[in-house]
């Protein structure tokens, strides 16, 4: 991740104040019906949806303004964009969010959802960001390496308000979702957009062993160039989720050097035993394949681990292109064991390059985390990790690592805590009282 910026939302829900920074590994845990899927699919709908709401003509607002009078000072000459502009457009998007927040909260939870504020801050990059003119070109385009990420426009003699609007929104996009979300301007693959990050929801098995019968209601809601209406009883989360299983098709052709290639291997050899395939009809017929047979298994007989995992391993096998992943409880269905590996996988997601924001009860993939902290930190780490077979991709730093914990109060609203790190990783006061009361009984139980 170039960028990183905080998410500001008060009486979002039933999270009273919330203050949530964008890492390429962010962990939400706490209570249940605390608000976790709710800032998570807020989050989602951010990214999905927020270049929608550019307007389409010239505006006399403000903080338009303000932006449209630098790019006029820059028009032709390369710039290196300072800090102080970079603020003059997340102020002009922020009042977008506000003028739009309503509007942007109906659709992603097909309800009536209040939130007082909703804002981006705290913007930061970690290169420089340019500002550069084609002269031959007809397109706008977009790039980065290490060492600074670019935007070009196509040169000309002049410009009307209209195409500086186009440049304005395009620059303003780049800048708050690079690398997380699809460029504004983007070809539409297959009913998606090309890199719409991707939200796997919870009880991911009950909707593949149905979505025969749920995505004929989908489709009602369906999108060609944008998200329409939603007309079902569903959040759009789960309605794009829905849309998604339609999508699934194996690759013809595989890199094995490609992250998504090597994480559908490794679900496959590590994690499910087999292999699953799909046939495309009217919608997708998915199959599995035990390792060691030729015969092949429909879903709804095949174990629970299949059907919680094989939207992951799909999209892995899929031509479905995404930037950034969300799961909700990604330890769903999973023993210990596996917890442990589908953390594994997690932590090599995002140090390969694709950001991961889950939503967890599970301590068991916490201090696999902590753990990989840990194996970073520790200076004898290169024998370490020979001993447990770990490589290099498995280790986790702390600045790709954010954690919150929603904390729920007695009026029944929420707060969020950012949990701070220690040598020992992150301390999650919500699980550990949990295991601190079982413990205490097991010794008063066995009369210790």
């Amino acid at each position: 991740m170039r960028t990183n910026w905080t998410l500001h939302v008060e009486k979002f829900a039933k999270i009273n104040v919330a203050e949530v920074r964008t890492t390429p590994l962010m962990c939400f845990v706490g209570d249940n019906n605390s608000g976790k899927s709710y800032l998570l699919s807020l989050l989602w709908g951010i990214l999905t949806l927020g270049k929608e709401y550019f307007p389409k003509s010239p505006s006399e607002a403000k903080s338009y303004k303000h932006c449209e009078n630098w790019l006029k000072t820059c028009l032709g000459k390369e710039t290196e964009i300072s800090e102080d502009v970079i603020a003059l457009y997340v102020q002009w998007y922020n009042d977008l969010l506000a003028k739009n927040k309503g509007n942007i909260l109906k659709r992603i939870f097909n309800h009536d959802v209040d939130a007082a504020i909703i804002e981006i801050k705290n913007y930061k990059r970690n290169n420089k960001l340019i500002l550069r003119w084609n002269e031959e070109g007809q397109r706008f385009s977009s790039g980065s390496n290490t060492a600074e990420s670019y935007v070009k426009f196509p040169e000309q003699q002049e410009y009307s308000r209209e195409q500086l609007l186009r440049m304005n929104a395009y620059l303003c996009w780049y800048i708050l979702m690079e690398g997380i979300a699809a460029p504004l301007y983007t070809n539409i693959i297959k009913g998606r957009r090309m890199g719409e990050p991707i939200y796997l929801p919870a009880s991911r098995t009950g909707f593949m062993l149905t979505y025969p019968q749920l995505v004929e209601a989908s489709i009602r809601a369906t999108f060609a160039s944008e998200i329409a209406e939603n007309t079902t009883s569903l959040t759009l989360p789960y309605v794009d989720f829905l849309q998604l299983i339609t999508k699934f098709e194996i690759k013809s052709k595989t890199k094995k050097t490609d992250v998504k290639s090597w994480a559908a291997e490794y679900i496959e050899n590590n994690m499910i035993k087999g292999s699953v395939s799909v046939k495309k009809d009217t919608i997708p017929i998915i199959r599995y394949k035990p390792k060691g047979t030729e015969k092949e298994l429909p879903l709804f007989v095949s174990s629970s681990i299949v059907t919680e995992i094989s939207p992951l391993l799909l999209l892995f096998k899929s031509d479905i292109d995404f930037k950034s992943l969300i799961i909700e409880e990604p330890e769903a269905h999973l023993h210990p064991e596996l917890q442990v590996k589908m953390s594994r996988l997690i932590v090599n997601l995002i140090n390969r390059g694709i950001p991961v924001w889950i939503t967890t009860h599970s301590d068991t993939i916490l201090q696999h985390i902590n753990n990989m902290i840990m194996l970073n930190n520790n200076p004898e780490n290169k024998a370490l990790i020979e001993k447990y077979n770990y490589k290099k991709d498995d280790m986790l730093d702390t600045s790709n690592v954010s954690m919150y914990q929603f904390c729920q109060r007695s009026d029944g609203k929420t707060d969020l805590k950012s949990l701070e790190t220690t040598e020992y990783g992150f301390v999650v006061p919500t699980f550990n009282d949990a295991l601190e009361k079982i413990t205490e009984q097991v010794y008063d139980f066995q009369g210790e």
